[in-house]
């Protein structure tokens, strides 16, 4: 990467950033890592199939899988989801909601996980630059059907 970290999401429920000069994880990953995850997070099944961060503001990293976009702002508090944790659990406003809120009130309401589940199966999604994101969506049974059969093979034995 450019700035020399490396993010990794190797199953559904963990999230892991590491800095290759420093060769350990980094302060945001050990937090993240004690405190918890996001509740919606941790309620996904489906693993990650995109990461990547925004090179104009390194603390914004992007995450998809195939129905969930997220928007994960390193600079701002992440949500407990332990009641171990060192903050308290904080549960998510929609956006409608944050609107009509005056400004001090917004920004006590503000935490690290901007989630949007609102997709069909989503395929891709990236940013072009600094200021257009493409997504790519589609409904699975639109390319299934387009797929070949599979090869059939006799098991041996059977």
């Amino acid at each position: 990467m450019e700035d020399g970290t490396s993010r990794a999401a190797p199953s559904p429920l963990q999230l892991f950033e590491f800095s290759i000069p420093e060769k350990q994880y980094t302060a945001w990953s050990r937090t993240v890592q004690n405190r918890g995850l996001h509740k919606v997070w941790l309620e996904r099944d489906s693993p990650i199939t995109h990461i990547t961060f925004n090179p104009k503001n390194p603390s914004h990293i992007l995450l998809h899988d195939v129905y969930m976009f997220c928007v994960l702002d390193k600079s701002l508090v992440s949500p407990c989801a332990r009641s171990g944790g060192l903050a308290p659990a904080r549960r998510q406003t929609p956006q409608s909601t944050l609107k009509q809120l005056p400004e001090t009130a917004r920004q006590r309401q503000l935490h690290a996980f901007k989630i949007c589940k609102k997709f069909q199966p989503l395929l891709f999604a990236d940013l072009l630059d600094e200021n257009c994101l493409v997504m790519v969506e589609r409904p699975i049974m639109d390319f299934k059907t387009q797929l070949p059969l599979p090869v059939q093979r006799k098991k041996f034995g059977t």
